[in-house]
C-alpha cells in the first residue's frame, strides 16, 4: 500500500470523473441509469485510491463496501436501454444500500483491519452478491443478443462494462481481502477499461451536437488520463532520487491531475446554475440545442419550400380537370341527366377541391399578420361556421374576461374551425363541446369533447400529414391534413397544439398561444 500505487489509480479516476460530469451536463439520450453508472465506478475508484493511500486505509475500510451500489445502477442502465420500467433497480439499490450502510457502520463483519481476513459474514455476502453480479451479467448478455441496432451495441457494452466492473471491483476485493491479491493498482487495466467501454454506450445514444461535444469532451480525459499515467511512471522513478521532496512533488502532481478531471465537474456546477438563474442561459449544452434546433428550422425550411412548389404544382393540374367535370355536370343536367347521380359526381368535386385547398394550406402556408385579438369574437366566429354544417352540435363556449390573443385572425379562425369541427363530427348529435380560453402568457384555449377519444394506436400519429381516423366510408371523411395544418400554425405562431385523452371519456385538444 503506497502513494505510488494510489497515483496509478488515477488516470482511471479521472476518465470516471469526466464521464460522469459530462454525461450529467450535455447527455440527453442515455437515461438516468448510465450516469448512475458512471458516478458510482467514479465512487469505485475513489474508495480503491483510498485503499492505496496510507493516511486514509482506514477511511477506506468505511468507504469500499458502498461499491455494492454498482449492481443497482448496471440494472437500472439495463431497464433503461431495454425500456423496461427503471422501478425493478430499487432492488438492487435496496441490496446494496443495506449491505453498504452495514458494511460502513461494521466493517469488521466484513474483513479485518486493513482489509484482510474475512469477518464473520463476509462468505455469506459474497455468495449472494456473487449470484446476484452474474445474474446481471447474464441478462444483460440476453438481452444485447436478442436485440439490434443502436440497442443491441449500447447493451453489449454495457455487459462488457459489467464484466469488467465485476472483476475490478467485488472480485478484486475478494482476492485481497483472502490475501491474494495484495496490491489493487493491478486492478487499473479493468478499471480503465470500464470506464471505457461504458463510456462508448453512453456515446452511442447521444446524436447531433450533444454527441460531437460528449466525444471531445471523453478525448479531453483520455488526453488527461494518458499525461497523468506518463507523469506517474517519470514520478515512480523519480521519488527515490527526490527524497527530500517528494512529498511536495506528489502533492503537486495530485494537484494537477485532479484539477484536470474536476475542471469537469466544476463546469457542470457552471452550467446548471446558469439554467436556473437566467432565461437564456448561454453554457455550451444550451448553445449545442441552438444550434441543433436552428439546423432543424433551416431543414425543415428548405423541405417546405420544396413541398410549396411541388403542392402549387400539383393544385394547378387537380383544379384544371375539377373545373371541367363541374362544368360538364351542368349540362348533363341540362341534357335531363338523374339529379342523383350528379349530386354524387358534385359531392366528389366539393371533396376534391376541399382537399386541394387543405393541401395548399399545408405545403404553401400564407404569410401571417400577426395583431392583438379579441379572442371571444374568434371564437363566435369559428361556432357559427361550424354550426352551419353541424345545425345539431350541443357547442358551449366559456372565455375568461379580457382574453386576447397575439395571431393571425384567419390563421385562428381556421384552427378553430378545425378543431370544434372535429370535435363536432366525433360527437355526433349525441354529446356536447366545450370550448374555453383562459390565460394570459401564454393564452390557452381548450376544445373538450365527450366523443369516443382519439384511438390509442392513432394518438401518437394524430399530428402527422394524411393521418385521419375518418376514412372514405365515414360520414365525414377527413384528408388528414387539418390537424397537421393547426400545429404548424399554432407552431408559427410561437405556440403549441397537444393533445390530451380525457379520463371519462373524450378528446381535449390545448391551444397556446402568446397572449397580448
Amino acid at each position: 500500500m503506497t502513494a505510488a500505487g494510489a497515483l496509478i489509480l488515477y488516470p482511471s479516476w479521472a476518465i470516471a470523473v469526466v464521464l460522469a460530469a459530462t454525461v450529467a451536463r450535455l447527455g440527453r439520450a442515455t437515461g438516468l441509469g448510465l450516469l448512475v453508472v458512471c458516478s458510482l465506478l467514479a465512487m469505485w475508484i475513489t474508495s480503491m485510491i483510498l485503499v492505496e493511500l496510507p493516511a486514509t486505509h482506514a477511511l477506506a475500510e468505511h468507504v469500499v463496501p458502498l461499491g455494492m451500489l454498482q449492481a443497482g445502477g448496471y440494472i437500472h442502465a439495463g431497464l433503461d436501454l431495454t425500456g423496461r420500467p427503471a422501478r425493478f433497480a430499487w432492488l438492487g439499490y435496496g441490496w446494496g444500500a443495506v449491505i453498504g450502510i452495514a458494511g460502513a457502520i461494521w466493517p469488521r463483519a466484513l474483513y479485518g483491519p486493513g482489509l484482510v481476513g474475512p469477518g464473520p459474514a463476509f462468505w455469506p455476502i459474497v455468495i449472494v452478491a456473487g449470484i446476484g453480479a452474474i445474474a446481471v451479467l447474464v441478462w444483460l448478455i440476453y438481452e444485447a443478443a436478442r436485440r439490434d441496432g443502436l440497442a443491441r451495441r449500447q447493451i453489449a457494452m454495457l455487459a462488457i462494462g459489467n464484466g469488467l466492473a465485476i472483476a475490478s471491483g467485488g472480485g478484486a476485493l475478494l482476492l485481497h481481502v483472502v490475501g491474494v491479491l495484495h496490491d489493487l493498482q493491478l486492478t487499473t487495466p479493468a478499471l480503465l477499461g470500464a470506464a471505457l467501454v461504458i463510456s462508448i454506450a453512453v456515446v452511442r445514444g447521444e446524436v447531433g451536437p450533444a454527441r460531437r461535444m460528449i466525444v471531445q469532451t471523453l478525448r479531453y480525459a483520455v488526453m488527461a488520463a494518458a499525461l497523468t499515467a506518463v507523469g506517474v511512471t517519470g514520478l515512480i522513478l523519480a521519488l527515490p532520487a527526490l527524497a527530500p521532496g517528494a512529498g511536495f512533488v506528489w502533492t503537486a502532481f495530485v494537484a494537477f491531475t485532479a484539477a484536470l478531471a474536476l475542471d469537469a465537474v466544476r463546469t457542470l456546477v457552471v452550467d446548471s446554475a446558469g439554467r436556473r438563474l437566467f432565461v437564456a442561459p448561454i453554457g455550451v449544452r444550451d448553445l449545442a440545442e441552438q444550434a441543433e434546433a436552428s439546423e432543424v428550422r433551416a431543414d425543415q425550411a428548405a423541405r417546405l419550400a420544396e413541398l410549396g412548389a411541388l403542392v402549387s404544382a400539383v393544385a394547378h393540374e387537380v383544379r384544371n380537370p375539377l373545373g371541367v367535370i363541374s362544368a360538364h355536370a351542368k349540362l348533363l343536367e341540362r341534357a335531363g341527366a338523374p339529379a342523383a347521380s350528379l349530386d354524387a359526381v358534385r359531392a366528389q368535386v366539393r371533396r376534391a377541391s376541399r382537399f386541394v385547398d387543405e393541401l395548399l394550406a399545408y405545403g404553401k402556408p400564407r404569410p401571417l399578420t400577426i395583431a392583438a385579438l379579441d379572442v371571444r369574437a374568434v371564437i363566435d366566429e369559428a361556432v357559427t361556421a361550424v354550426r352551419a354544417i353541424h345545425p345539431d352540435a350541443a357547442i358551449t363556449v366559456a372565455v375568461a374576461p379580457r382574453s386576447h390573443a397575439v395571431a393571425d385572425r384567419a390563421a385562428l379562425l381556421d384552427v378553430l374551425v378545425n378543431l370544434i369541427g372535429n370535435a363536432a363530427i366525433a360527437v355526433a348529435a349525441h354529446g356536447s363541446v366545450t370550448v374555453t380560453a383562459a390565460g394570459v402568457h401564454p393564452l390557452e384555449l381548450a376544445v373538450v369533447d365527450d366523443g369516443p377519444g382519439v384511438p390509442p394506436e392513432l394518438a401518437p400519429r394524430l399530428f402527422q400529414p394524411f393521418v385521419t381516423g375518418r376514412g372514405r366510408d365515414h360520414a365525414h371523411p377527413g384528408t388528414g391534413l387539418g390537424l397537421a395544418t393547426a400545429r404548424s400554425i399554432a407552431e408559427r405562431h410561437g405556440g403549441t397544439l397537444h393533445h390530451e385523452p380525457v379520463p371519462t371519456g373524450g378528446a381535449r385538444f390545448i391551444l397556446r398561444l402568446p397572449g397580448a
